[in-house]
């Protein structure tokens, strides 16, 4: 597909303006985290997305996002009834993450 061929906002299509801010990514791990809190409603979902965000490196804490004990109390939370406990753990995990975070402009909250 050429340049003429793709229409606006496409996003296969670099983002107008310069510089780092305008070519800045998602951040992939931040993505995972917002849909796990979305759907802890939906167990299944909910592991699907702790195994995905278990393989982020954090370098910054040494280790992945969410470690095999904290997937393991989330869902442990869950299948208890405790939402909110499980919500916690999960913004916990999002807050060590960003915390270093912030001057790259990814330090919006969930």
């Amino acid at each position: 597909m050429t340049a003429d061929e793709r229409a606006p906002g496409d996003p296969a299509e670099p983002p107008p303006g310069k510089g780092f801010k305008a070519r800045k990514r998602e951040d992939h791990a931040l993505v995972l985290i917002r849909e796990l809190m979305a759907a802890l409603d939906d167990l299944p979902q909910v592991r699907q997305l702790l195994r995905e965000l278990s393989r982020y490196y954090d370098p910054v804490l040494g280790g992945a996002i969410v470690e095999v004990r904290h997937q393991r109390q989330i869902v442990e939370a869950l299948e208890a009834g405790r939402r909110g406990e499980a919500l916690a753990m999960i913004e916990e995990r999002y807050e060590l993450y960003i915390k270093d975070r912030a001057h790259l402009g990814r330090g919006e909250p969930a």
